[in-house]
């Protein structure tokens, strides 16, 4: 809009005006209603010539929050501003000045921001508000040469920028707390470490000081340190050289928010998106990842080694802050050069630091608990003396002199080794009406508030009849399977699932299917004859018995008629390179294998994994029945594998359990002697696998008519019941799987559990069984077993009924009594309970199986 007289603007709502004066020369009356301006936030000034600043502009009645003055304008006296103005960017031309400096007068106190061009100021004198937040000076180079103004006094500026004005000299440490750009003067000396130390905030800002260097950022000069208030869940981080930016916290991804840059942020801990705050947190500051305790924690040293009268520690639990960790040697003070959360470097001014037991302390000043050690000093690699004996004339433990710390055997645990560090290695079993309990491990001589549970019930105990290696106590009526609570010495002990109320009567698996006898005792099935498998429920060629029994322990009597049917036989292959056993029949194949063994903490997290498959050295062996593998772990730890074929039916007892092995069986034992635990609340778990496919010999042609997918069965696993099944079907032929609830630890039974296993390769057509042992010193027994037989859903294909072949296939069992020669403490996992696992596979082969041929 083009006016000869600007108009008023007090019924002008506008957030935005630019405003353009054209013409050398105006009257006040013209200008007059630039003061009028109630309704304007944001005013951009312009003209086309250099014409005075019109002062109405600073009228008390306009409410400018903005101004901008960007086209040319002449100062003759000082001007005044809008009184609310929070913004003014300055850009006026050479003259717009006032005996070279500001051409204003009072600065508004509103004002957060003021940017200067170049308008020939040659110095900054003006009072500006304390709580300005930017001050932007650019291209004025008669301000120099002179130093860097003190700009302390504005509490509240984070943004500085003096850029292209002539500066000479050093950056000062009061700088550090602004986001500053420097370029194009010509500053000189090393910028300060605030500002070396974090370089992703300063890049291009020092551009143009070709005498100002970079510098290095010196280990030590970032400083943080953490205070947590539990209460109001406040975390507050403060220290030197911290940054201009709140840091990151490396667990959840919060950022601090900015109290004063550089040296105190604070954060808010969310415990309900992140639960209680750790112990120590990593914190993001520039580049780096520093661990802060969020507690106070014991300053723990792992190693010292000397230089002269130098000496270097390692450990934890140390601070940032030199001034917060106090070492001594001799009762002298070794003051700190550098220390961080791990590191400790202090030079000692004693100089006759030599002997084999020097006493030293250390002490974070936050707490009054003041740490002694003990130093070995007659060279270099600087030993740490225990504070106690660590019982080492007992066998408890021994000094780790490479930290000063007790090194104590599994049994002991304590600053010295005194405490003993209970585990249990087998537990008896008592009818559903309880009885007397009898528990064996390790228990030490020491039973201050013992106290055993089994399940939610409290054992009851005699104190008198204790002694280091067996407990026993009465508990009350109950059934199934229960873990042991065992404490003492303010230590508890839990044995998961160890312990095993015995039935009057176990279920034997699907009713042997009205094809056998059960067994009510154990849960074991007795097939009629021409019926196999742990639920009589696949053709066996050679059966079980015909005639029934008048035991009070069996159930089911049955006389079952057998289908007069010609069952192909079976071939066993036992790889003697790697211990595999191998069975086939008609198109299908079964493999079974010893996968690893496994330690496994209290949380069922694995420690240690060894790998046994395809390991094992065969051993010479004088019976044709029998193949032995042994391999050597740990280095003492030998494990013996034994696979024996079972030529003719037998009976056998296990843990005090009647069994029978049938005919043409496999029979499995595994001997794991002298293991070393990580930790006495460690168990193991021995892996076996069964894998199933079709061989690559044509023996299909006579059988398509049972192709069948794979499926896998572990409906049968029940940590309640003596005996567990597992089943993995192909073709109609079936492999049995029979795992045995019991073992034997030295020379005692106790309860185990099995397991199923998820496998990691995903390979469908295999089933992994871990057998959960208990914690083994000295010999183990286990005794599971397996067997392949042939679905009663076997049809009788259009060819075999023209060449007059069977229709049934033979059985073929693997029995795999798991022989392990370690004292055993037990943690049984819970399987799949009483949940039916089956699922269908899809088809593949497994091609190229190698089977080695028996000698």
């Amino acid at each position: 809009m083009s006016v000869s007289t600007i108009p008023s603007f007090l019924n002008v709502v506008v957030d935005t005006l630019e405003l353009t004066l054209v013409g050398t020369s105006f009257s006040s009356s013209q200008l007059s209603n630039l003061g009028t301006m109630t309704n304007v936030s944001l005013l951009a000034f312009k003209s086309d010539s250099a014409i005075e600043y019109p002062n109405d502009l600073g009228s008390p009645n306009n409410n400018i929050k903005i101004l901008t003055l960007t086209t040319p304008l002449v100062a003759y006296s000082n001007y005044a501003l809008p009184p609310n103005l929070v913004r003014l960017y300055v850009n006026a031309g050479l003259n717009f000045n006032f005996n070279k400096r500001l051409p204003f007068g009072v600065i508004p106190s509103s004002l957060k921001s003021i940017f200067i061009g170049g308008i020939g100021i040659d110095s900054f004198n003006q009072v500006l508000p304390q709580t300005i937040e930017i001050i932007s000076i650019s291209n004025n180079p008669a301000m120099g040469p002179r130093d860097l103004p003190s700009f302390e006094y504005y509490t509240n500026l984070t943004q500085l920028t003096l850029s292209g004005c002539g500066f000479t000299g050093t950056i000062p440490e009061s700088y550090c707390i602004f986001d500053c750009i420097l370029s194009s003067n010509n500053l000189n000396g090393t910028l300060p470490q605030c500002m070396i130390c974090h370089p992703e905030d300063n890049e291009g800002k020092f551009e143009g000081n070709p005498n100002l260097t970079q510098g290095t950022c010196y280990p030590g000069s970032i400083v943080p340190n953490i205070d947590y208030n539990n209460i109001t869940k406040g975390l507050d981080l403060y220290g030197t050289n911290l940054g201009l930016y709140g840091p990151l916290i490396k667990e959840t991804n919060q950022t601090f928010l900015v109290n004063r840059p550089q040296s105190s942020f604070k954060l808010i801990w969310n415990e309900v998106d992140f639960g209680t705050i750790p112990d120590t947190i990593d914190i993001k500051i520039s580049t780096k990842y520093y661990t802060l305790a969020t507690k106070y924690l014991k300053p723990t040293i792992f190693e010292i080694k000397r230089s002269g009268t130098t000496f270097t520690f390692k450990g934890k639990n140390f601070s940032y802050n030199v001034n917060d960790i106090e070492i001594k040697i001799l009762d002298i003070e070794c003051p700190i050069s550098y220390s961080e959360f791990t590191i400790i470097n202090c030079k000692s001014s004693n100089k006759t630091l030599l002997g084999n037991s020097i006493k030293g302390t250390i002490q974070n000043k936050k707490s009054t608990e003041i740490i002694p050690f003990y130093l070995n000093t007659n060279d270099n690699t600087t030993s740490i003396q225990c504070s106690t004996d660590c019982n080492e004339l007992l066998g408890n433990g021994k000094c780790n002199i490479s930290n000063g710390i007790c090194k104590c055997i599994n049994e002991f645990i304590g600053n010295d080794c005194s405490i003993p560090n209970q585990y249990i290695t087998s537990v008896s079993s008592v009818p559903t009406s309880g009885g007397v309990v009898n528990i064996w491990g390790w228990f030490g001589t020491v039973h201050t508030g013992l106290s055993i549970m089994i399940g939610q019930q409290v054992c009851q105990h005699d104190i008198n009849s204790i002694t280091s290696s067996f407990i026993n106590c009465t508990v009350g009526a109950g059934s199934g399977t229960q873990s042991i609570t065992l404490t003492q010495n303010s230590i508890t002990y839990t044995g998961n699932n160890i312990f095993h109320y015995t039935e009057l009567t176990y279920n034997c698996p699907k009713d042997c299917s009205n094809n056998g006898k059960c067994n009510t005792l154990t849960g074991q099935c007795k097939c009629n004859s021409g019926w196999g498998g742990y639920d009589c429920n696949s053709k066996s060629s050679t059966g079980g018995e015909t005639t029934t029994s008048s035991s009070s322990s069996t159930t089911g009597t049955t006389q079952t008629p057998t289908p007069v049917i010609e069952i192909p036989k079976s071939n066993t292959t036992i790889n003697g390179t790697d211990g595999s056993t191998v069975l086939n029949n008609q198109q299908t194949t079964y493999q079974i294998s010893i996968l690893s063994l496994i330690e496994i903490d209290f949380s069922n997290n694995i420690i240690n994994t060894y790998d046994l498959s395809k390991k094992w050295t065969p051993v010479n062996n004088t019976n044709i029945n029998i193949y032995t593998f042994t391999q050597t772990i740990q280095e003492t730890c030998i494990i013996t594998y034994t696979i024996e074929e079972i030529k003719t039916e037998r009976e056998y007892q296990w843990a005090g359990l009647d069994l029978t092995l049938d005919k043409d069986s496999i029979k499995i034992s595994v001997s794991i002697k002298n293991y070393t635990f990580n930790s006495v609340l460690n168990n193991l778990q021995l892996r076996f696998e069964s894998l199933v496919g079709d061989n690559n010999k044509n023996t299909q042609e006579n059988n398509e008519c049972n192709n069948k997918d794979t499926e896998v069965d572990t409906s049968e696993i029940d940590k309640n019941q003596l005996l567990n099944y597992v089943t993995i079907s192909r073709n109609q032929k079936v492999l049995y799987g029979r795992f045995i609830n019991r073992v034997i630890s030295d020379s005692r039974q106790t309860f185990i559990t099995s397991s199923v296993i998820p496998n990691d390769n995903n390979n469908k057509e295999s089933v992994i069984i871990g057998l959960n042992l208990p914690h083994c010193i000295n010999e183990c027994l286990i005794d599971p077993d397996f067997s392949v037989l042939v679905s009663s859903s076997y049809q009788e294909c259009s060819s075999d009924l023209n060449n007059g072949r069977a229709s049934w296939v033979l059985p073929v069992a693997i029995v795999v009594p798991c022989v392990a020669v370690v004292l055993i403490a037990i943690i049984v996992a819970v399987l799949y309970r009483k949940n039916r696992l089956a699922f269908l596979i899809a088809k593949s082969k497994i091609n190229d199986i190698r089977l080695s041929k028996k000698n």
